[in-house]
């Protein structure tokens, strides 16, 4: 009991001290995580399984919707507007289907959504992380005439 509830405080603290790139590759990892949970659900014929997978799969793609920025996204955005609602629209034929294959063309689409975003993400740290990294580099040790050594950072 004791390890459900530190693991949840954890994660807890984890979201809400994480940057909005990293959050936002935390609900593409949920997500495929639901979605291939619903697939072998489907596969094994565990209905509830697979409704609570999709459900949950679902939910995050709609939240990915609504936290799109039309303004400062323009195009892209418009574009990812509508390949979410396209996999809503699949997910939904697959339940009703109970068709597998749709499942896994949604995780496939996805998937190169998420390591799209990744290598930007990704990228974007790299950058800031090598600017800092130099910038430290180039400080200068301040040496008072007291004769200790200060480092300015």
């Amino acid at each position: 009991m004791y390890s459900k509830l530190a693991h949840k405080q954890y994660s807890t603290v984890n979201i809400s001290t994480v940057d909005r790139g990293r959050l936002l590759l935390m609900l593409f990892d949920g997500c495929l995580k639901f979605l291939k949970h619903a697939k072998v659900g489907l596969e094994t014929k565990d209905i509830p399984k697979f409704a609570k997978f999709l459900n949950k799969s679902q939910a995050i793609i709609s939240e990915l919707m609504l936290t799109l920025d039309f303004e400062k996204g323009g195009d892209i955005a418009k574009e990812l507007d509508r390949i979410y609602d396209f996999m809503l629209y699949y997910l939904t034929e697959a339940n009703l289907e109970k068709n597998p294959a749709k499942v896994q063309k949604v995780i496939e689409l996805l998937e190169t959504i998420y390591n799209a975003y990744r290598e930007v993400i990704e990228g974007e740290t790299k950058q800031v992380s090598a600017t800092t990294n130099e910038s430290i580099e180039h400080e200068k040790p301040i040496i008072p005439k007291s004769g200790s050594l200060n480092v300015a950072l």
